[in-house]
């Protein structure tokens, strides 16, 4: 797990190059670098003795910024290519703030929405609610750290692939689609999580993800990329799989 420091530099979403990090000491008047190979957290929230739902979130996860370190860590071993990649975002925050909807990210910041965990508080089931606010914050986390081509990645990749991350982490909740499930391979959450799991126990395309994943560094998206890799187009393995799953 790398190690945690409390500095917070926000880049814009499609940031990739150098990132200079450092941590100020007020008292010695002094500026260090944050080491390379080093991830620095933010964790940003109401007082939680003035708002029951940060309570009941932190009763939920109590050390928020260590669960997000031993995330980041996972999630890059399962992103990982044959060579090294780069930290796409070395400083990630997450913010609990009222917003509508669940939750998002922007860059390197995740922001999770109160008035959706005071929803998961008031069904007063902690494990569940645990599960699900780790679930999301993986989920968001994997947004954080994959590569998208510039923006040339397509949305169904992008949030299909996030929540294969999260299966494979062990989080998917229970009302998940199941394998099989589903009318194309574009419908992306759970229904493509569960079709790049099944591509990722193919033995012809078992390091598909993280291969995409790496050409998503320097190249914009191509459906070919699919073909390239397995021999078949993506139609074609959609269909395999739908077939052998009726």
């Amino acid at each position: 797990m790398p190690p945690i420091l409390p500095v917070d530099q926000a880049e814009s979403p499609n940031f990739l190059g150098v990132q200079q990090a450092y941590v100020f000491d007020p008292v010695k008047q002094t500026l260090q670098p944050v080491p390379d190979n080093t991830i620095t957290i933010s964790i940003r929230y109401p007082t939680p003795d003035q708002d029951q739902s940060v309570k009941f979130f932190l009763a939920c996860i109590p050390d928020p910024a260590t669960f997000i370190a031993e995330q980041h860590s996972r999630i890059a071993s399962l992103l990982q290519s044959k060579q090294a990649l780069p930290t796409r975002y070395r400083n990630i925050t997450l913010a609990l703030k009222h917003t509508e909807g669940l939750a998002d990210t922007q860059g390197d910041t995740i922001t999770l929405s109160l008035p959706w965990i005071a929803s998961c508080a008031a069904q007063s089931d902690i494990v569940a609610a645990t599960l699900e606010f780790k679930g999301v914050i993986s989920h968001e986390l994997v947004h954080v750290m994959q590569y998208d081509g510039e923006g040339s990645a397509p949305w169904w990749w992008i949030e299909g692939l996030a929540d294969h991350v999260r299966w494979k982490l062990g989080l998917a909740p229970p009302h998940w689609s199941k394998r099989g499930e589903g009318d194309s391979y574009d419908e992306g959450y759970s229904t493509t999580a569960h079709f790049l799991d099944w591509l990722s126990e193919r033995k012809l395309s078992e390091n598909l993800v993280r291969e995409t994943n790496a050409k998503l560094i320097t190249q914009g998206w191509r459906d070919e990329w699919f073909e390239e890799m397995t021999g078949l187009s993506i139609k074609t393995l959609w269909n395999i799989y739908k077939a052998q799953h009726q």
